[in-house]
């Protein structure tokens, strides 16, 4: 059943993946997360461990993190997953894990996960700050909804609001530290599509102190919140695509997540 399950996964993929390249997949980063959160869906509902562990004792949700919560699926993109509890973890959890994870590993998949309750969340949320980010970007897949409202709001009110200076002031430290360590992209012959300046990397920097800010959940908030204009939103939008594009092309020339345009 599982090999079953991660075999049509990776057909689907391919697929998707195919009808990119040749250019008639406009929507792939967008698919591609929605193609996993299928999956997650399934596996959450057909699960044995999931049942053995009573989701009215041990309630949990399945939740996608960084990139995959922004729902920035490249072809080789790390999948960073989090299965939340509530109060505590329990021992079955690793098996859990097992079953949802290892048939994404069987086909190759690079698949980062966590499992934590609520108040482990919140500790490391304040010590970690690549922790936080994550979080930030985070989204609901399946599972118990009302643990994972819960996880945002204490995050909003017993983080976000008590440390929001420091938060934005260590996002403008990281981003001036990382411009001085990569150069500027405009200039440099083998450019890093995400840590240089100018690349992925400062926009999702720019989308979280949006969110720590004023609380925007999307990036068409940016608008909203009156933090870009509509031209200045558009011309965002374009050169997302036309990185994204590139970097999609460069994980599918090279057979992995590669972000650096060397000159081979």
């Amino acid at each position: 059943m599982d090999r079953q399950v991660s075999k049509i996964l990776k057909q689907k993929r391919e697929k998707l993946i195919i009808n990119f390249m040749k250019g008639k997949e406009g929507a792939f980063l967008e698919n591609h997360a929605m193609l996993l959160d299928a999956y997650f869906q399934e596996r959450f509902e057909k699960s044995r461990i999931g049942m053995a562990l009573s989701m009215s004792k041990n309630p949990y949700a399945i939740v996608a993190l960084g990139g995959y919560g922004r729902k920035e699926q490249c072809v080789f993109s790390d999948v960073d997953i989090l299965f939340l509890f509530g109060k505590k973890v329990p021992l079955e959890a690793e098996k859990l894990v097992q079953e949802i994870i290892y048939p994404l590993w069987d086909i190759g998949m690079d698949v980062g996960h966590c499992t934590r309750s609520i108040s482990e969340n919140l500790k490391l949320a304040r010590e970690d700050f690549e922790v936080l980010t994550s979080l930030l970007d985070s989204r609901f897949i399946c599972g118990m909804s009302n643990l994972y409202s819960e996880l945002n709001n204490r995050i909003e009110s017993k983080v976000i609001k008590t440390t929001k200076n420091k938060i934005i002031s260590k996002l403008t430290k990281d981003m001036k530290a990382r411009h001085a360590k990569m150069g500027d992209s405009s200039y440099l012959l083998e450019p890093n599509l995400k840590e240089g300046k100018g690349g992925l990397r400062d926009y999702h920097a720019m989308l979280w102190a949006a969110r720590v800010i004023s609380d925007l959940k999307t990036p068409e908030d940016l608008v909203y919140g009156g933090f870009l204009s509509n031209e200045e939103y558009e011309n965002l939008s374009n050169a997302l695509s036309f990185i994204f594009n590139v970097r999609n092309r460069l994980h599918n020339l090279t057979g992995r997540k590669c972000d650096q345009l060397y000159f081979e």
